[in-house]
């Protein structure tokens, strides 16, 4: 309960604002005590489950050029990072915690961790293509706009005058791949 409303809190607020000091200390009061470090762990790798699962939906979304969806799953993964980044706070601040788990509990986390780290890699080499693409797109419509431009030339006799407005056809091909 706790984490989702703080969670909450902190995805309308835009963020703690806090310095990490700060931060440790309120995660050290809040509830640690009370979580079972078995509790803590499974907090930990259901908020990176379900990270993962938005993220490749996001690149799906990315692949299918649906754009209109992506704010939607961003302000999910935002909200979802966040209290990651809590409770993952929250584990380091007391190493206790893991050690008090069983061997085979702290291989499942650190399985389930390496896991999230290779879909947190996908996931932003996917962001990075989709970002050079709409760059070059962007990049080449400047360009075009720029050579059309109406501007002043010489003429024949030396004389200034306007360049006549020339239509320019740019050939744009969109490839489905990211």
């Amino acid at each position: 309960m706790f984490n989702d409303e703080l969670a909450k809190l902190i995805s309308r607020s835009g963020g703690l604002g806090v310095a990490d000091g700060v931060l440790k200390e309120m995660l050290k009061s809040q509830e640690v005590a009370v979580m079972e470090p078995l509790e803590q762990v499974t907090v930990l790798m259901t908020l990176m489950k379900r990270l993962a699962q938005v993220m490749d939906h996001e690149r799906a979304v990315l692949r299918s050029m649906r754009l209109d969806a992506l704010p939607e799953i961003q302000d999910e993964k935002e909200a979802l990072a966040e209290a990651y980044e809590i409770e993952l706070a929250r584990l380091r601040c007391s190493p206790e915690t893991l050690a008090a788990l069983e061997p085979a509990i702290r291989g499942q986390l650190h399985e389930a961790m390496r896991a999230f780290q290779e879909t947190v890699t996908s996931n932003l080499n996917a962001l990075l293509a989709a970002q050079s693409v709409v760059d070059k797109v962007l990049r080449n419509i400047g360009d075009s706009l720029a050579r059309s431009a109406a501007g002043f030339t010489y003429g024949t006799r030396g004389q200034a005058g306007p360049v006549e407005a020339r239509g320019q056809v740019i050939s744009v091909a969109f490839d489905r791949k990211l």
